[in-house]
C-alpha cells in the first residue's frame, strides 16, 4: 500500500483555490431527503479541539443548530478524549453504540474498514459538492471513499523562541541536525535555567509519536511500512539512526532533560509558552497561543539529515454503517464541512487551512510560505491493518528506550518482531 502524501497538495492547491468563491458550495439544506426528521436522534463523537474561550460542545452545538431546527432532530455531540481514542471506538461499534458520525485519523482506518463499521460516502454528495471539497478525493482508500476530510494540515514544525535563539547569536531556526546539536549545545551553556529542547514522551496518545519519532524517521530516509503494507520497515539502518540521534540526545549531549519522559504536549507547550523551552516539535496550531502569550516565535518546518519530512495531519469525518439515518447524517458532515462553520472552526477552535474552495485562509500568516514551498516535506501516516497496535508496541518500547531500559536497536527490533505476527494474520 501506498503511502498516502495527502498535505502534499496543501498550498500550492490551497491558496489559489481559496480565492474561488461559488464554486459548487455545498448547501446542507440541499440534500435529497427533506422530509422532517423530528423524533430522530443523530450522535456525533468529535475530539478535543477546544479553548479557554469556547467548549467543543458548545460550538458544535450552535453550528448545528441550523440543521436541528430545520429538521427537528436531535443532536447529541460527545468529546472524546484523545487518550484511548481508538478503543473508545472499538469498543463501542462491536456492543453496538457507535455514534451516526465520528471523526477518524488515518491509522484508524484500515481496522474499521474491515469490520465493515465504515460506510461508502460518494452518493451522498453531489458532483458539485465533491468538487468544492479540496481533498475529497483523499477519502479513498482501496477506491472506495469512506472518508471526508476535515483537518488537512497541522504539520508539526520545529518551534523557536527567537528571544532565547538570539541571546546565543542565532538569528534563525536552524535548518539541520547538525545545527540543531549545535544551537542546542550552545543554548544549554548560555542559558542553565532554560531547557534547549523538551518532548512529549509522557503523552497519553500514541499520537506523540508524530513529533517525537516519525519526523526523524523520515529525515533519515526511512519509512514506516514497505510500500504494499505487508512489512513494518523499522528494522532498517535509517530508523536505527533516528532512534540513535534521539536517544544520544537525552543521553550523549544531555540536550533533552530527564523530565522528557513524563511530560505531555500540553506540559512541553506550557513550557514552551513560559518561557523555560528555546526550542520544541509540535503541531502548527501552537502558534495561535504563542501569539496570544507574546512570544517572539519562528520555526523550521523540517530538519534535515538525509532528507526533510514531517508529519502532517488528515483527519476525516467518517459515516458509520450501523447509522438508522443517514441521509440525515450526511447533511449534518456537509453542514460541518461548509465555509461557514469552518471558517468559525479555524478561527475560534483550531487553526488550520481551508478544506473547501469557497473558504478563505484563516491559518497563521507565518505559515504561508510553508505551505506554498515545504509541502515535499510533508507525510501522513499509511493505512495498515492492525496498523494502531503495532504504533502502540512501538511507542512504548520507544518510551523505555528514554528511559535507557532498552536500547535503540532492542527498541526497534522488539517492534519489528511483534509487527510480524500482527501483519501474517
Amino acid at each position: 500500500m501506498k503511502k498516502r502524501n495527502v498535505c502534499a497538495l496543501l498550498l500550492s492547491t490551497l491558496l489559489a483555490a481559496a480565492a474561488v468563491t461559488g464554486c459548487g458550495t455545498s448547501n446542507p439544506g440541499s440534500a435529497k431527503n427533506q422530509e422532517s426528521a423530528s423524533g430522530k436522534t443523530l450522535k456525533i463523537w468529535m475530539p478535543p479541539f477546544g479553548t479557554e474561550d469556547i467548549s467543543d460542545q458548545a460550538f458544535w452545538e450552535e453550528q448545528l443548530k441550523p440543521l436541528t431546527e430545520e429538521t427537528g432532530a436531535k443532536i447529541e455531540i460527545e468529546v472524546v478524549p484523545w487518550s484511548n481514542y481508538e478503543e473508545k471506538y472499538l469498543t463501542a461499534i462491536t456492543a453496538g453504540q457507535g455514534p451516526d458520525i465520528g471523526y477518524m485519523y488515518s491509522e484508524m482506518l484500515s481496522d474499521f474498514i474491515d469490520m465493515g463499521a465504515l460506510e461508502p460516502l460518494t452518493n451522498y454528495f453531489t458532483d458539485a459538492e465533491k468538487e468544492n471539497y479540496i481533498y475529497f478525493d483523499k477519502g479513498t482508500i482501496n477506491g472506495v471513499q469512506y472518508t471526508l476530510p476535515i483537518v488537512v494540515g497541522n504539520p508539526s514544525v520545529l518551534f523557536c523562541n527567537m528571544d532565547i535563539l538570539n541571546a546565543s547569536g542565532f538569528t534563525a531556526p536552524p535548518k539541520t541536525w547538525d545545527e540543531f546539536i549545535q544551537y542546542a549545545t550552545k543554548i544549554k551553556n548560555d542559558s542553565p535555567d532554560v531547557q534547549p529542547f523538551q518532548q512529549q514522551w509522557a503523552e497519553t496518545s500514541i499520537g506523540g509519536l508524530n513529533s517525537i519519532f516519525y519526523p526523524y524517521l523520515w529525515q533519515s530516509g526511512g519509512s514506516i511500512f514497505s510500500e504494499d503494507g505487508k512489512t513494518l520497515t523499522l528494522d532498517t539502518p535509517e530508523a536505527l539512526e533516528a532512534a540513535q540521534f534521539l536517544y544520544d540526545l537525552k543521553f550523549k549531549y544531555g540536550i533533552l532533560p530527564d523530565s522528557s519522559t513524563s511530560m505531555t504536549e500540553s506540559d512541553v507547550k506550557d513550557a514552551f509558552i513560559a518561557g523555560k523551552v528555546a526550542m520544541a516539535a509540535i503541531g502548527s496550531t501552537l502558534s495561535s497561543d504563542l501569539d496570544k502569550a507574546g512570544i517572539n516565535w519562528d520555526y523550521s518546518t523540517s530538519l534535515v539529515n538525509k532528507t526533510g519530512g514531517t508529519f502532517c495531519a488528515a483527519d476525516a469525518l467518517v459515516l458509520l454503517s450501523s447509522s438508522q439515518n443517514k441521509e440525515l447524517a450526511a447533511r449534518a458532515m456537509k453542514l460541518m464541512t461548509s465555509a461557514k462553520v469552518m471558517e468559525q472552526f479555524h478561527t475560534k477552535l483550531y487553526s488550520m487551512p481551508p478544506i473547501t474552495k469557497d473558504e478563505a485562509y484563516n491559518d497563521n500568516p507565518k505559515f504561508e510560505d510553508m505551505y506554498k514551498n515545504d509541502t515535499a516535506y510533508f507525510h501522513t501516516l499509511p493505512v495498515v491493518a492492525g496498523s494502531f497496535k503495532i504504533y502502540d508496541t512501538l511507542y512504548k518500547n520507544l518510551q523505555l528506550m528514554m528511559l535507557d531500559e532498552l536500547s535503540p536497536e532492542e527498541a526497534l527490533k522488539d517492534t519489528s518482531t511483534y509487527a510480524e505476527t500482527i501483519l501474517d494474520q
